[in-house]
């Protein structure tokens, strides 16, 4: 009987040890190693094999927006000085500075044919156009988003727009707390169109992971109780079109996680990104083979950039 005693005392200390040792982890790099394949209708992304993970310099320790550039390049933003930084991924370095403004909180940029278009979380849209080495023309204007904190800029190139995404919630009270919203501005006329494109309901995507059985990040909980409470944000940070499926990526840097929609809004899939990799992954681009690029902040470390295959049948 004493041993009985002795070995559920035993299993119960490690028990406890390992549930803290998984808290101490992270809950979502726990999630990660049971499922780290990504999207398999028509093509995936392994979360768990990276082509490289990448050390970029301390001038880029503020990375926040980026978009696909050239070949084998991307050019990106960091969210303290008015330049747009393009960046060689061969080379590993930065091989062009493009100065457009002063000092700000620069959080979204992307490309469309030699035009660069920046976010600034106020709302203030920058058109960059660089007419020589030494010349750069900018416009700037003001979105009448109703957010105060914006992040999230792409292209839409199969229907001809900028999508913009707050950060933040688009109205005060407690019917928009868990409601997120995507805008479109056409490249038509230049206007960003008063309602959402549509909007991300943060309950759905809750819904849709317990549905799937897909993970998702907590918080707290009691390890008495074996609990622990559902804690997802989702508060977007950046966003991309992929170039061969046509959906939308939508990251969340608070809470890492992503999201997938088709252009109607409705969630296609969802996942909590490792800690471990994605410490605070603040952008997303797409080279065009369908190739993922993200790039983490340096926060006291050092700013990362992270390229994922885009793999098919036949593909290694």
């Amino acid at each position: 009987m004493k041993k009985q005693y002795f070995f559920s005392f035993v299993l119960a200390i490690l028990s406890f040890i390992t549930v803290k040792n998984i808290e101490k982890a992270g809950i979502e790099r726990y999630h990660f190693i049971q499922s780290p394949v990504f999207q398999k209708e028509n093509g995936w992304f392994d979360f768990s094999d990276p082509e490289y993970i990448l050390s970029l310099p301390f001038e880029l320790r503020e990375i926040s927006g980026l978009t696909d550039y050239a070949f084998n390049q991307i050019a990106c933003v960091q969210d303290e000085d008015g330049i747009i930084y393009v960046y060689d991924l061969y080379n590993n370095s930065i091989v062009k500075r493009i100065p457009f403004g002063e000092g700000g909180d620069y959080e979204g940029l992307t490309l469309v044919d030699s035009t660069f278009y920046v976010l600034r979380s106020d709302a203030s849209l920058f058109k960059v156009n660089q007419l020589s080495d030494s010349v750069v023309n900018v416009n700037n204007d003001q979105l009448s988003l109703p957010s105060w904190n914006n992040e999230g800029l792409c292209f839409d190139k199969v229907d001809n727009r900028l999508l913009v995404a707050p950060k933040s919630k688009i109205g005060k009270g407690p019917e928009y707390k868990g409601l997120r919203a995507i805008y479109e501005i056409s490249l038509k006329d230049g206007r960003l169109k008063e309602q959402p494109l549509f909007m991300i309901d943060i309950n759905r995507i809750q819904e849709f992971a317990i549905a799937h059985n897909i993970p998702l990040p907590v918080a707290g909980g009691n390890v008495l109780t074996d609990s622990l409470n559902i804690d997802l944000k989702f508060m977007p940070s950046s966003l991309s079109v992929h170039p061969k499926t046509d959906e939308i990526y939508v990251i969340s840097a608070v809470d890492r996680t992503m999201a997938v929609f088709d252009k109607q809004g409705e969630i296609k899939n969802f996942m909590t990104l490792d800690p471990s990799i994605f410490n605070k992954p603040e952008g997303i681009t797409f080279l065009q083979n369908g190739d993922m690029i993200i790039t983490n902040e340096g926060q006291m470390g050092v700013p990362t950039l992270v390229r994922l295959n885009w793999r098919i049948d036949g593909r290694e």
